[in-house]
This record gives C-alpha cells, sequence and structure tokens, in this order.
C-alpha cells in the first residue's frame, strides 16, 4: 500500500532514518491496520518524542559515582558484594532476587531516586564490576 505523498513529505522531514524506517515499516507492511495512516504516524512520531525527552531527563552517572556506590556497597554489605562480582564474571547476569536487594540498597543510599535513575546506575554499576572481574 502507497503512502499519500503529504505524509511521505512528514516523514521525510523527520531526522532520525530510524524512526523513517519504523514508520515507513509499518505503513506499508502486511496486515490490517485499525487507524488512518496519519493516526500511525502521529502515534508513533509523539510516543518518540516523549522517549526521547524522558531519556534526556536521566541523571548521568559520572564514574565517581559508581565508585562511590561500588565502596558503599562492599562496606554495607562485602559478602553480597563479592557474589555480585562472581555471577558478573561467571554468568555475565545477576540473579533477579539478588539484583533488587542491590537495587534497594542503591536507593538506600540515594534516598528517593528515580526508579529509571536507579536503573541506570545498576547498569552502570555491572559495567564497572566487569572492569574489575578481569
Amino acid at each position: 500500500m502507497s503512502i499519500a505523498p503529504e505524509l511521505q513529505a512528514k516523514i521525510d522531514a523527520l531526522e532520525d532514518e530510524r524512526l523513517k524506517v519504523e514508520i515507513i515499516e509499518v505503513l506499508t507492511g502486511p496486515g490490517r491496520k485499525r487507524a488512518s495512516d496519519e493516526a500511525i504516524y502521529e502515534t508513533m512520531v509523539s510516543s518518540y518524542v516523549m522517549a526521547t525527552e524522558q531519556q534526556a531527563r536521566l541523571r548521568k552517572w559520572s564514574d565517581d559515582e559508581v565508585v562511590a556506590f561500588s565502596v558503599y556497597f562492599r562496606e554495607k554489605k562485602p559478602e553480597d558484594y563479592v557474589e555480585f562480582l562472581r555471577q558478573e564474571r561467571e554468568f555475565n547476569e545477576i540473579e533477579s532476587g539478588f539484583a533488587w536487594g542491590v537495587r534497594q540498597l542503591i536507593r538506600e543510599w540515594i534516598p528517593d531516586l528515580d526508579l529509571s535513575d536507579c536503573s541506570g546506575l545498576f547498569r552502570k554499576f555491572r559495567d564497572y564490576a566487569k572492569s574489575q572481574s578481569l
């Protein structure tokens, strides 16, 4: 199915190439659409904008902050710290219940931390743990 020229011009004007491709794939792909092409376009663009804005609001964790959390973790729960390093080194994965406990420790370290920011620090700490396990 072809895309109306006006809508194609809107798609072409988008800066994000990946977003353009996704919109075109949805609009021209097989399957029955339950909304107009224009509505699909508007929904995909607004979802993209919201996700981009949310990503921009996330805290950017510095290496010093990650190291500071590492020190806090090691001092507060030394056995769990060693276990975290072991799981990361041996499995490249942290058991979900254990990961939840580490996230709770992060929130103890910085109360009222947004869950997305907590996840960001957790990811950065996993990267740090990998570098310490070499």
